[in-house]
């Protein structure tokens, strides 16, 4: 037996589990406990089919993908989740209810979980829609300290964690790509989060890319995700669809025509939920970076920010946190305020400017909530004099 069908025999276990907790906890009856059988083995069917566009770094269509692929990853997610979180609590309910003998133990349990079930199913389709939904282009203008008057309003494009894998569809990153090539970029940078599963997904990102080509070039970082798919696999495929990965390397831009200087730095794939440890080694790739050039730094995750306060970096670009996926109205803190202090937009501190993407794609779970994906050009503008 393969792994991927251990695998699918294991997540088929932990369903029939949770359907069992579910239905017994709640002591679900007639059409109630049907329809709990029912969903959980026609969202189980679809497994060998997801299996096998993992295992052979294939992708569905676009319909496909809106409903099949992503709605069977949710529900599964989600009744993971279930066994985590809730059923504890089911089986603790039912404990209590039957040790104390109060009679509105279980009705009170039932209606909550019930509800809580049937709310968190709402949010989940209505999070669904939101990762087809296209990126939203975030325009922003930055000083860079230094860049001479006569090169003022370079277009920079940043583009940060699509995640290519087995859940998207070519179309989504072909339209991805049509966006980009609009914007017209002189620069353009992809600051990590590539791929996921199979390196080969780096040709379904090029091709998507293909028609790219600014002048001052098109550059790509290694994020975590591509670090756990294989670092030397993904950069030497995006090396030979024309992309230059800065591995914890700076160069500069003069020959192109920027007097600027990019610095890329490489994530180690660990602690993945805080700061990289390797974020220390920032000021040692900064002395390498060519003498009197502005500098920007592609780094994957934000907190490379607090390494650079009061270095010569103009411009730090990152992405890693997808903005939370989930975002709480009203500007209340969401999920990515748990590991950064910056997780998404734009940062400024003594002179120096700090930009957390959204992203375009998703990992963990096929969501987005009060939280779009986004393509951000920057309109790079030289110091106004005095």
């Amino acid at each position: 037996m393969g792994d991927r069908a251990i695998f699918t025999a294991v997540l088929i276990g932990l369903q029939a589990l949770a359907a069992f907790i579910l239905i017994w906890g709640l002591k679900l009856q007639g059409r109630w406990a049907i329809g709990a059988v029912a969903g959980f083995v026609l969202f189980s069917l679809p497994l060998p089919y997801l299996m096998g566009l993992a295992g052979h770094a294939r992708q569905p269509s676009l319909l496909t993908a809106a409903l099949v692929v992503r709605p069977v990853f949710a529900w599964h997610f989600n009744w993971l989740a279930f066994l985590l979180f809730l059923a504890p609590v089911i089986i603790l309910g039912r404990a209590a209810g039957w040790l104390s003998g109060w009679p509105w133990v279980l009705p009170g349990l039932r209606a909550v979980m019930l509800s809580g079930i049937g709310l968190w199913t709402l949010a989940t389709i209505i999070g669904l829609a939101g990762t087809l939904r296209p990126p939203r282009i975030t325009t922003q203008e930055v000083i860079i300290p230094g860049l001479p008057p006569e090169q003022s309003g370079i277009r920079l494009v940043q583009l940060s964690d699509p995640h290519v894998a087995w859940w998207n569809a070519r179309a989504e990153m072909e339209r991805i790509g049509e966006m980009i090539m609009q914007l017209q970029p002189d620069l353009f940078v992809l600051t990590g989060d590539m791929v996921d599963h199979h390196p080969d997904y780096v040709h379904v990102l090029a091709d998507g890319l293909e028609g790219l080509k600014p002048r001052l070039g098109r550059y790509a970082i290694i994020g975590n995700h591509d670090v756990y798919t294989g670092a030397e696999a993904v950069s030497k495929r995006m090396e030979e669809r024309g992309f230059h990965v800065l591995r914890n390397q700076c160069l500069g831009l003069e020959e192109r025509g920027a007097r600027l200087a990019l610095l890329g730095m490489e994530d180690s794939g660990a602690n993945w939920t805080g700061a990289d440890p390797w974020e220390e080694m920032i000021p040692h790739y900064l002395a390498d970076c060519p003498a009197g050039l502005p500098v920007i730094l592609l780094a994957h995750r934000p907190s490379a920010f607090e390494r650079v306060q009061g270095r010569p970096v103009a411009l730090t670009l990152a992405g890693h946190t997808h903005g939370g996926q989930l975002r709480l109205p009203f500007g209340l803190p969401g999920l990515a305020h748990l590991g950064f202090q910056r997780p998404s937009g734009l940062y400024r501190v003594a002179g120096q400017t700090l930009y957390t993407s959204r992203g375009t794609g998703t990992v963990g779970w096929p969501f987005r909530l009060n939280c779009p994906p986004e393509i951000t050009l920057f309109i790079l503008r030289a110091e106004k004099n005095p």
